[in-house]
């Protein structure tokens, strides 16, 4: 033949009922595997439903050079006639050209998205046009890994487990920010945005306080800022463990490591600290003012963003102490792993509460002044109680029955806050 085309036609005959498997998948993936309304469409107007996938040349589509032209589109090299080949759209380039093009886009990581190289032609090609033009085994397989990657990330219910190196697909019958869970790594996300699971801040919000984190010129001073004076005999001190109340090695002061006021001060207001108070008076103020208190207001969150952060990591570390001594005192007859049990029920509540507090921060920080602004300081109360109640677990012994009823009743009270309505992250 003079010139070699895919499939020898168009693989996509509106005449015909019949589509090539590859180019099926193309359509799929362009309209998200909406199955039936593809059906739909496709006997309707299959023409204009392959040609809005990409997989059929439109009208529009300019003419092919004629088929004694033996001159590559690309390289514009004289070639033989059997080694030019061309898409449906009749774009005849010669092979070596074809080869490079599809092995450098394979090796950028493309799977689905490799298109025709005519200019203003954005003819998809189809994997059984790409797979005998890349050399070797080697970069077929990775050419097949991007396309499953780009199938299944193109259909709504399907979403692959961001887990390094997992390769669990996880499926939902109704696509939505919801938290998923997966059973092979236990990585925790969002469905929807493939984050760690955020709520109550939506998927758009949490995006953008990810950003704005990622942002050196604000935050890389205090991403990197794990210590702080005390403000009594200055010593430098390093945060060890999940609770704010801190005490100086030293001097032996007790202080909030939030406000970094006296923590006997903070009488029953202790929860202040994770109250924002914004100047009111802020309007009328100059631009260069107006920035301050925009940079001291994200610092606020950031902070308790950045501190919820590293005491939920220490925390995991208290949880495995707790293991060991838990294990200690069953080795040495001090009750069962049953009566123990309670220990890790607290560990785990307090890390979920802390672990929902955090995500509050972001929430908050984008939210317009009024009550439900308050979602903050009603959140930490709970929290609070929890984390004092754990230590009274862990100190005191002998009172395991009373401890364990205390416990259960700051966890419903914990509950029931946490689980609001306006907690709900939002459709």
């Amino acid at each position: 033949p003079s010139l070699l085309f895919y499939s020898s036609l168009c693989p996509l005959r509106p005449s015909t009922s019949s589509v090539l498997p590859a180019v099926a998948k193309l359509v799929l993936v362009h309209f998200h595997w909406q199955v039936s309304q593809i059906l739909d469409r496709y006997k309707s107007n299959s023409s204009q439903l392959l040609s809005e996938a990409q997989v059929q040349p439109s009208s529009t589509c300019r003419s092919v050079p004629t088929p004694q032209s033996l001159q590559c589109g690309v390289c514009l090299q004289l070639v033989r006639r059997d080694a030019l080949l061309a898409l449906p759209c009749q774009h005849s380039f010669c092979k070596t050209c074809w080869e490079q093009h599809c092995t450098v886009l394979v090796k950028d990581g493309i799977g689905v998205g490799i298109s025709c190289m005519a200019q203003d032609c954005s003819l998809q090609m189809p994997e059984d046009f790409v797979l005998p033009l890349l050399p070797g085994e080697e970069l077929k397989d990775k050419y097949r890994r991007y396309l499953f990657r780009d199938y299944v990330e193109s259909h709504f219910q399907l979403q692959l487990c961001p887990g390094a190196d997992c390769p669990i697909v996880i499926q939902v019958q109704e696509p939505r920010a919801r938290r998923v869970q997966c059973i092979r790594c236990n990585e925790v996300f969002c469905f929807k945005c493939r984050i760690m699971y955020h709520a109550p801040t939506d998927c758009p919000t949490i995006r953008r306080w990810l950003t704005k984190c990622a942002d050196d010129s604000e935050t890389a001073n205090y991403i990197s800022a794990h210590t702080k004076d005390c403000p009594k005999c200055n010593i430098c001190i390093e945060k060890n463990g999940g609770c704010n109340h801190m005490q100086c090695s030293k001097c032996k002061h007790d202080f909030c490591w939030m406000c970094l006021g006296d923590w006997k001060t903070h009488g029953s207001e202790y929860y202040e600290c994770s109250r924002y108070k914004e100047n009111p008076d802020i309007v009328n103020q100059s631009q260069q003012a107006q920035a301050r208190e925009a940079l001291k207001k994200y610092l606020f969150y950031f902070e308790r963003w950045e501190n919820h952060n590293k005491s939920l990591q220490l925390e995991a570390q208290t949880y495995q102490r707790i293991q060991e001594k838990i294990q200690e005192r069953v080795m040495n007859n001090l009750g069962t792993w049953i009566d123990w049990q309670y220990l890790q029920n607290a560990a785990k509540l307090l890390a979920k509460c802390r672990y929902t507090l955090q995500y509050t921060y972001p929430y908050a920080y984008y939210m317009e002044s009024g009550p439900r602004k308050k979602l903050v300081r009603v959140l930490g109360i709970p929290l609070i109680f929890l984390k004092l109640l754990f230590r009274k677990i862990i100190n005191y012994k002998g009172i395991q029955r009373k401890m364990r009823v205390n416990f259960f009743l700051v966890r419903s009270h914990v509950l029931r806050v946490t689980t609001q309505p306006q907690l709900c992250i939002p459709t």
